[in-house]
């Protein structure tokens, strides 16, 4: 149809990243292979893309409808947003809701990222909705609510890994509690994503003689938490013979319990999942004229994108 298109990014670099996509897909559109799909060129279509930088917030969600208007001044325009994270999906739906968008349609993502009501009672990412409004959630509800159990079936032995890496957390943070570290009713260690060179690096710290005799796993455990203390920057560091020691108290009986806990706190996820779409739709439905049109599908297979419900939302 050879609409314009703004395509908004939040920083020059993500920008830069998505015009060398952009590159490589004219590039591959102009081929022969796409020609002999029966695809036709239009150049004059493509130069209708343009690229901004711009941090859309729940705060500044009006620059969009501007941004808009000074791309295609008096035509009728939507949002249109895939995998927003967290409080961006709330940003570009608050959009729409304040400005003279004829249709909105968004794939959100993230929804550990999304900012909740405080006690003070600040505007934030949910609930949206007057239908939901006092509707309380919290970080480990919406944390629950990411959760990809459509893969699990397709990637076991990814799945597996997941299970030890969170035995090995809570391994971690009783070690702390156990050795005085923290108090046992106060925050569990984030320790993030530990990546295969922090590993490496934890493994050279560990004196060979103290994990000789150890098993794989008792070993493994040990590595984890030096490189987990590392990068959390804590100056306690455990000996090599106190992991060993933790892991063969607790041992494969502690990552059954783990995955049992963690499969039945899964389970939740697709309903705390469908209390944030509700709540989106219907504050959709709030700012819709009475002959527009709210919907909330599947749209992609679950195994390719676990976040694969659109909103879409028309006013007229």
């Amino acid at each position: 149809t050879g609409l314009p298109v703004l395509a908004v990014d939040s920083s020059p670099k993500q920008q830069r990243g998505a015009e060398s996509m952009q590159r490589r897909t004219i590039k591959r559109l102009q081929g022969p292979r796409a020609a002999a799909n029966g695809f036709k060129w239009d150049s004059e279509r493509a130069a209708r893309l343009e690229h901004t930088v711009m941090h859309v917030s729940l705060d500044n969600a009006n620059q969009l409808a501007e941004a808009a208007h000074a791309t295609a001044p008096d035509a009728r325009w939507m949002l249109c947003g895939l995998h927003a994270c967290g409080d961006l999906s709330s940003a570009v739906l608050k959009a729409f809701a304040e400005s003279d968008a004829t249709a909105v349609v968004l794939v959100p993502c993230c929804y550990n990222h999304i900012s909740e009501t405080s006690q003070e009672g600040s505007v934030v990412g949910f609930p949206l909705s007057l239908g939901m409004h006092g509707t309380w959630l919290g970080q480990n509800a919406l944390k629950t609510a990411c959760q990809a159990t459509s893969r699990w079936d397709a990637s076991p032995e990814a799945t597996l890994a997941a299970f030890r890496r969170n035995y090995f957390r809570s391994l971690l943070h009783f070690l702390m509690v156990a050795q005085n570290q923290i108090a046992s009713d106060g925050v569990a260690p984030a320790v993030g994503k530990v990546t295969n060179t922090e590993l490496q690096a934890a493994l050279a710290e560990i004196p060979a003689d103290a994990i000789a005799h150890s098993s794989a796993d008792e070993r493994d455990f040990a590595v984890y938490a030096f490189a987990a203390l590392t990068k959390l920057d804590h100056a306690w560091r455990p000996t090599a013979e106190q992991c060993i020691a933790c892991y063969r108290e607790h041992g494969g009986a502690g990552l059954r319990q783990i995955a049992a806990a963690w499969t039945l706190k899964s389970l939740a996820g697709p309903l705390i999942e469908c209390m944030v779409v509700v709540d989106r739709a219907l504050y959709l439905a709030e700012h819709c004229t009475a002959a527009g049109r709210v919907r909330a599908f599947a749209l992609f297979d679950p195994v390719t994108s676990p976040r694969n419900v659109v909103l879409v939302a028309q006013r007229t």
